[in-house]
């Protein structure tokens, strides 16, 4: 189950890019655009954590293990 947007578990998988190994390839993508951009300014963070949640809905059913793997 996908934590809402405003879920205090978001962060760190923005904060911590490579902390997860996703096996999609979406989320993979994006955490490496992210990397790319860190240290994130807290506008950035928040920008950042909006365009995973979003990832995350769009592929909802797709990346439910990885979803599983992050929230449990």
């Amino acid at each position: 189950m996908r934590p809402g947007p405003n879920d205090s578990r978001w962060g760190p998988i923005v904060d911590d890019p490579n902390r997860y190994s996703f096996s999609f390839l979406a989320p993979r993508i994006l955490m490496r655009r992210i990397w790319r951009r860190s240290p994130l300014s807290p506008a950035e963070r928040t920008a950042a954590i909006d365009e995973v949640y979003a990832c995350f809905k769009k592929n909802e059913r797709l990346i439910a293990a990885d979803i599983t793997a992050v929230f449990g």
